[in-house]
């Protein structure tokens, strides 16, 4: 027997900016006088996104890795893996006279090539995507200069985009050219656009860098990082399009060629480029043939050891560039290191190797009266503040006479560490274990590890 349902209505819930058009749901629909139950099921209706709309975001965040915790905005529904959908449809039906009300979000489909199709909830996003980098740079106050920075335009309106591009600067800096124009044909088209920042004078302390892309009198002035994952729905991580510079009071030996050897991937080179120096990244053929001797320092890369065959393959090359002048840096290796068999002289690195995980922990220097730390800049206790994440990892637990161990540090409740920094002569040159975190320092653009990092380059120059 016939069972009547009947439609009675269909309702949407969301942002106010959202605009639902349901002129034609406004009467009953009787779902058992359709020819399919499919078209009766089946309505194209309008939504227009309003430029007041508010765009789908997490409700935690963090402004960086520096601070240790996220924050979650006003109200925010915490506990929730994700932020409520912003369009929510709402029906009742009466299905044999009685009132049936069913709440659902509202989904859209998308191609999800070569896996078929993907069902995620409706998301809002900005018209455009504004992304700069790099997000932390450093400028030695001596030196000042000029910088280019990137930013990398998304656009997510199918009718198009005409926009103006500019950066707000600190008084006195400029920037080349002074904007950009922005011009988009369809959703999903990108573009990036580089400005070269000259600064003007520099002091020790922060400068922010503003970007924003204005679109009919309305300033869009932050991106995000699209998550994507077959198994999990698709999240949109926002941060502001900023880009902080900071004067550092630092300097390092005059025209110093760095060649590093890249590990598992870090900033290191761009930490070194922006300290002053020329930096070449060594390949294979480089480490086989080049003539080692060009270099003023080669600098190992975080857990190079474990990625690099070449390296494993070619490391007597760089015991001898260190044995006939040049310095070779190791900074911090995995167990695939072997320093009793690697190094210049035995040492131990264990699979369980200590590190120091309190980003503020003191730190205690061994040999005072070492170059290192006069030259060419003195280093005091203050270059050991406003460290990030950690202090260092994968320390040496025993070495050979020969090396000098530099400082001293510990968590609290562990026994002195004092394998995380150590130097030696190695013939007419020197070699130096660096597993101080200065991987992690050089994306935040702290001082004190850069005016280290700057001396330890500079050794013996």
């Amino acid at each position: 027997a016939e069972v009547p349902v009947y439609l009675t209505s269909l309702q949407f819930v969301g942002q106010s900016a959202l605009k639902v058009s349901t002129d034609e749901l406004d009467k009953t629909i009787d779902l058992n006088k359709t020819k399919e139950v499919v078209d009766a099921l089946s309505f194209r209706i309008p939504v227009h996104v309003n430029a007041t709309a508010r765009p789908d975001r997490p409700y935690f965040y963090r402004p960086s890795i520096i601070q240790n915790q996220y924050s979650t905005a006003g109200d925010a529904p915490v506990f929730l893996p994700h932020s409520p959908a912003s369009l929510k449809a709402h029906a009742t039906y009466e299905v044999n006279g009685v009132e049936v009300n069913v709440e659902r979000t509202v989904r859209m489909r998308r191609s999800n090539l070569p896996y078929g199709y993907k069902s995620e909830p409706l998301r809002i996003l900005p018209r455009v995507s504004v992304n700069a980098s790099p997000a932390t740079r450093m400028i030695p106050v001596q030196k000042g200069g000029r910088f280019e920075v990137e930013v990398e335009v998304v656009n997510n309106d199918d009718s198009g985009t005409d926009g103006v591009l500019s950066l707000q600067l600190p008084e006195g800096w400029r920037s080349y050219p002074d904007v950009h124009l922005v011009q988009f044909a369809s959703s999903g088209e990108r573009d990036i656009f580089v400005f070269e920042v000259e600064a003007g004078d520099l002091a020790e302390r922060v400068y922010d860098i503003h970007v924003a892309c204005v679109i009919d009198d309305v300033a869009y002035s932050e991106g995000y990082e699209k998550i994507e994952r077959n198994e999990f729905e698709t999240q949109y991580l926002y941060e502001s399009a900023m880009i902080q510079v900071r004067g550092v009071d630092v300097d390092i030996a005059e025209n110093l060629n760095v060649g590093y050897i890249m590990g598992v991937g870090d900033e290191v080179p761009s930490g070194i480029q922006q300290l002053g120096a020329t930096v070449e990244l060594l390949d294979e053929q480089d480490l086989a043939r080049a003539e080692l001797s060009s270099y003023d320092v080669i600098v190992v890369g975080t857990r190079g050891y474990a990625v690099r065959d070449d390296l494993l393959n070619y490391n007597n090359r760089l015991m001898d560039y260190a044995r006939n002048g040049g310095h070779v840096v190791v900074l911090y290796q995995t167990p695939e290191y072997q320093p009793e068999h690697m190094a210049p002289y035995t040492a131990s690195l264990p699979r369980n190797a200590e590190e120091v995980s309190e980003q503020d922990s003191p730190v205690t220097v061994l040999e005072p009266d070492n170059p290192v730390f006069h030259a060419p800049n003195t280093i005091t206790e203050s270059d050991f503040d406003g460290w990030v994440e950690q202090r260092g990892s994968k320390f040496f637990s025993t070495w050979d006479s020969n090396y000098t161990p530099l400082v001293e540090m510990h968590d609290t409740g562990q026994p002195p560490q004092k394998g995380a920094w150590l130097t030696a002569a190695v013939g007419e040159g020197r070699f130096t274990y660096f597993a101080l975190a200065i991987h992690r320092q050089t994306p935040y653009a702290v001082p004190g590890p850069y005016r280290i990092f700057a001396n330890v380059l500079s050794l013996g120059q």
